[in-house]
């Protein structure tokens, strides 16, 4: 298969094929037809920019991955309903105000990735404020999860299995949360660090790699 020249338009964002394909796509769309594509040629993607963290000398023991960049999926939007939908790639600072450091960059890093106390602590408190999640599945097909402010997110599958999940259980292309601007103090918001600490975690691990499995995003 050849890559470059299958996703050489701009939108895909091609960066490099050897000695691994990587994309840094601008829309939810090119995301989409990456993904598709992979399923198709049986290769698995692995999602950069969703709380993986790799050390310098990082390389994939497994052949046959695209690695996919969500961090210029940026835009941010208020919706008729009066919540706000924002890509994965928005900056943290764009969205919240901290009183300290938060170790993640991102919205998706943040929700996805796994942090020191104060990311951690970062991430539940907003992680309240969500409705929904929108994400590819291995297919490319679009789902959306109910996250803990929406009425639904206790009658069926939930977006908590992506907390801290590094993108195992799916590509996060969408967060709808409640704020009414933007930057908003999360510590107004933030919870207690021994309440933080009792909140549902990404289901049970158990669980949580049963769905990486089945989902078959990418492998290292």
């Amino acid at each position: 298969m050849n890559w470059a020249e299958r996703f050489g338009d701009a939108t895909f964002g091609f960066l490099q094929e050897r000695p691994y394909p990587v994309a840094s796509p601008a829309s939810v769309e090119a995301v989409q037809q990456i993904v598709q594509a992979c399923a198709d040629e049986n290769w698995r993607v692995l999602p950069l920019g969703q709380g993986s963290s790799f050390p310098p000398n990082f390389a994939l023991r497994s052949e046959r991955v695209f690695a996919v960049i969500t961090s210029r999926l940026r835009d941010v939007e208020r919706l008729p309903n009066g919540r706000m939908l924002c890509g994965p790639g928005v900056p943290v600072q764009k969205l919240i105000v901290t009183e300290q450091l938060v170790e993640r960059k991102t919205i998706g890093g943040l929700l996805c990735g796994v942090g020191d106390a104060v990311t951690r602590s970062a991430a539940r408190s907003f992680w309240q404020l969500v409705h929904s999640v929108e994400l590819l599945d291995s297919k490319g097909q679009v789902m959306a999860l109910a996250g803990p402010a929406s009425p639904q997110y206790l009658l069926g599958a939930s977006a908590a299995m992506l907390l801290e999940s590094r993108g195992k259980s799916g590509i996060v292309i969408g967060v709808e949360f409640a704020a009414d601007e933007l930057p908003f103090e999360l510590g107004r918001k933030s919870l207690l660090s021994g309440q933080s600490e009792q909140l549902p975690y990404a289901v049970s691990r158990q669980v949580s790699n049963r769905q990486a499995d089945t989902l078959s995003l990418f492998d290292w």
